[in-house]
């Protein structure tokens, strides 16, 4: 596995993190009811913590998100890719100027730890020199670490930003397009001293500490937050969880339903690989 920092002087920049997020709305973005199936059972929540949002989407609404879109973006419920039952999120967006779409979830105020879960197809090749978000963690308006596929190269990489600069961890070397990943983020937010923990399809990614501006977070962010980021990024069985007690420990190991049958995965455990000083 390899590791790269990069780290810049911000002067600033941070200020074109900034959230930006317009009037919300909570939908309702329909897929028609005949071509989903609500009859599917309720995802099973084993994180700790008070639930922010937990969807499968197949009631054919993106309602509990704050859903924005602008220009030729659009977010929307879709029959096009599902994980489970017949339908799933979409964020389309496109390379012309103004064209977003994401959604977001609000955390507990104080949260003392954060943990996002969902499945992602990322259906086409974005535009070079650019990527393509999974989850994206604000405080206040200003986006402190993230996780996202680079265009072309199709690493998946850790970013994080700090008034020192951002920096970058490769977390894989090749994500391929039109296929299903699970990502699950634990993060535990203490600025310099952050905790941060990664799951990708079932397997510890990432454990360790790492350098944010922030000791509280209070949204989560599935799409872009700014124009001319290319995707369609199709989206299901998605959970966030915030808390404010004691964290659990990280590293540790992924929190499963205590019902196996419940089990959102499709692997036998999780198994910690956490070798990036």
């Amino acid at each position: 596995m390899m590791k790269r920092v990069v780290k810049l002087c911000l002067a600033g920049s941070l200020a074109l993190a900034v959230l930006g997020i317009p009037a919300l709305s909570l939908g309702p973005e329909t897929a028609g009811a005949q071509a989903c199936v609500p009859s599917t059972g309720a995802i099973t929540d084993p994180y700790p913590g008070i639930r922010a949002a937990a969807s499968s989407f197949e009631a054919g609404t993106l309602d509990g998100f704050g859903v924005s879109s602008d220009g030729t973006g659009s977010a929307s419920v879709s029959t096009g890719l599902s994980h489970s039952g017949s339908c799933a999120a979409r964020l389309h967006t496109t390379a012309e100027p103004g064209s977003t779409a994401r959604l977001a979830v609000g955390l507990t105020p104080g949260n003392t730890e954060a943990y996002a879960d969902g499945w992602f197809n990322i259906a086409a090749e974005g535009m070079r020199g650019n990527n393509v978000p999974y989850f994206r963690f604000f405080s206040g308006r200003v986006r402190v670490l993230d996780v996202f596929r680079q265009n072309i190269s199709h690493e998946l990489v850790l970013r994080t930003s700090s008034p020192a600069g951002y920096a970058y961890t490769t977390l894989r070397r090749d994500v391929p397009s039109d296929s299903w990943h699970r990502l699950v983020m634990h993060v535990v937010p203490n600025g310099p001293q952050t905790n941060v923990q990664i799951w990708w399809d079932g397997r510890s990614v990432y454990a360790g500490t790492v350098s944010i501006s922030a000791t509280t977070l209070d949204t989560v962010q599935l799409g872009s937050e700014h124009d001319q980021q290319m995707a369609d990024i199709y989206i299901d069985d998605v959970i966030v969880n915030s808390g404010t007690g004691t964290p659990a420990p990280v590293p540790g190991p992924l929190p499963q339903p205590r019902d196996p049958s419940k089990r959102l995965d499709q692997f036998l455990g999780d198994a910690l690989n956490i070798p990036l000083a």
